[in-house]
């Protein structure tokens, strides 16, 4: 099978939808599926080449944000043969794709949690074979799909320290400042990987919590070895919308043996190796060890499990 796969994040760019997109890339042309892949050109990329033996070509076009769906389709259908599947990323970049286009999507968050992205959403939903990363997600989809498992694989077990790690962007939905508190209840250092508007205000907040944090800013080098237990806290909005989807992080500390404190928003609650925590407890119930949380993770996600999904649900909802 011809995989296109359009994404407007994609390795070296740091994110979530930029690692899914790389490892989803990987499992699938690992599994000998052709695999090609579409995404937009960031400042200093070269317009070719391959990631992870996975062939790339970077897509050009102005005002990127608000145009970037038109860009997407108009550079590759000329480059679509007969029965290719476009797996589009996120739903913007499938609109504009011609009705007999083989389509696929993935699902992630904001794009299903926040209402004001919705015009379109729902068309594109009804035509294209849907790819939810969580079940929370799913329920939010209003159309048929397969939840698709994580392509990652449990690794060497990380050296477990001290620190609570945070990684994620810097606002106020992913409640980095509930971590903050939480170091400071618990006396233990932080580090912070991440940056974005709330940043300024989170390192006021530890230095006046007596928190001893590190931010170091956007990097895609996390600091696993050192870290006692990650922290995703994250909050909806006050309308309850821009829950987390999943929190793949979640799943990338469990790859090495890392347990996680999270919040019970959105699809948090479904990454089993989390022990979910009222964000203002004074004290974590006991977390588990590395090898219950790799073997939870065996048994939910992986390359096989990822692309045996991906191609069930092709098989029961292409065109």
């Amino acid at each position: 099978m011809r995989i296109r796969i359009v994404t407007t994040e994609y390795p070296p760019f740091f994110g979530g939808v930029a690692t899914w997109s790389g490892s989803v890339a990987r499992a699938l042309a690992g599994a000998g599926h052709e695999v090609d892949v579409f995404a937009h050109l960031g400042g200093g990329e070269s317009e070719g080449g391959a990631e992870a033996g996975v062939p790339v070509s970077r897509l050009r076009g102005r005002s990127w944000n608000r145009w970037g769906h038109v860009w997407t389709a108009a550079q590759v259908r000329p480059r679509l043969g007969r029965g290719d599947v476009v797996l589009a990323t996120t739903w913007p970049l499938a609109v504009h794709f011609a009705p007999e286009t083989r389509l696929a999507v993935a699902w992630h968050g904001s794009d299903l949690t926040r209402p004001a992205l919705i015009e379109g959403r729902e068309a594109v939903a009804r035509r294209a074979v849907n790819f939810p990363v969580s079940r929370y997600l799913g329920g939010l989809v209003g159309a048929p799909h397969t939840v698709l498992p994580y392509p990652i694989e449990p690794t060497t077990p990380a050296r477990r320290g001290e620190a609570l790690l945070v990684v994620a962007r810097l606002n106020a939905l992913k409640g980095v400042d509930r971590a903050v508190r939480l170091a400071a209840r618990l006396g233990r250092p932080l580090v912070v990987v991440g940056d974005g508007p709330e940043r300024l205000r989170l390192e006021a907040l530890a230095s006046a919590l007596d928190v001893h944090a590190d931010f170091r800013g956007a990097t895609s080098e996390i600091p696993w070895d050192g870290t006692w237990a990650l922290a995703l806290l994250s909050r909806p909005d006050a309308d309850g919308s821009g829950q987390e989807g999943l929190g793949l992080v979640l799943l990338e500390a469990a790859a090495r043996g890392i347990p996680s404190i999270g919040s019970g928003c959105g699809g948090i609650p479904e990454a089993a190796s989390v022990v979910l925590l009222d964000p203002e407890a004074d004290e974590v119930p006991e977390l588990p060890g590395a090898g219950v949380v790799q073997d939870w993770l065996r048994e939910h996600h992986g390359a096989a499990r990822c692309v045996a999904a991906f191609e069930r649900g092709l098989d029961a909802g292409g065109t």
